[in-house]
């Protein structure tokens, strides 16, 4: 039984060992010229496995000899902070258009964030049956911020 057991064994290993771990086999059908060249077949391995060890060396000491120190990345731009501060606002088309700062300053300068629907309530109807638009100029903290929006819609403003 125990000879049985060890044969299965060893018959199994074999059977799972990588082909490269296994003795190299001649068989008939090989072509002539990959015959009987033992020799040459094993010193290719050796030398593959230097040229590894070697560039493997190489990479270890480049990466020990340390990075190229670079400058500093550049600093930050300024964080906008702040509340809302409104510089302008015209509504209307590029040709036809109202001064809508006084309505905007109204519902958002002082606030964190603010948003309202663009109607002509803001200063009339500067374009009638054109596609209106609000755009808003603002400020907040040192950053200077745009916003827009169309008639019937819902513009958005905030200062982080």
């Amino acid at each position: 039984m125990k000879t049985t057991t060890l044969l299965i064994s060893a018959a199994i290993a074999l059977a799972v060992l990588p082909a490269y771990a296994q003795p190299y086999r001649v068989t008939e059908d090989e072509p002539a010229e990959y015959r009987n060249k033992e020799a040459e077949r094993e010193a290719y391995r050796r030398g593959y496995e230097r040229g590894y060890d070697r560039g493997y060396a190489k990479g270890m000491a480049e990466g020990n000899r340390g990075a190229n120190m670079a400058p500093p990345p550049p600093p930050p731009p300024p964080v906008a902070v702040g509340p809302i501060r409104i510089s302008g606002a015209m509504y209307g088309t590029s040709s036809k258009n109202c001064d809508a700062t006084r309505f905007v300053r109204h519902r958002a300068d002082g606030k964190g964030s603010s948003s309202f629907s663009v109607t002509n309530d803001m200063c009339g109807d500067p374009a009638r049956g054109d596609r209106k638009t609000l755009e808003v100029t603002y400020w907040c903290g040192q950053v200077s911020k745009t916003a827009s929006a169309r008639e019937h819609q819902t513009i958005y403003m905030s200062c982080p």
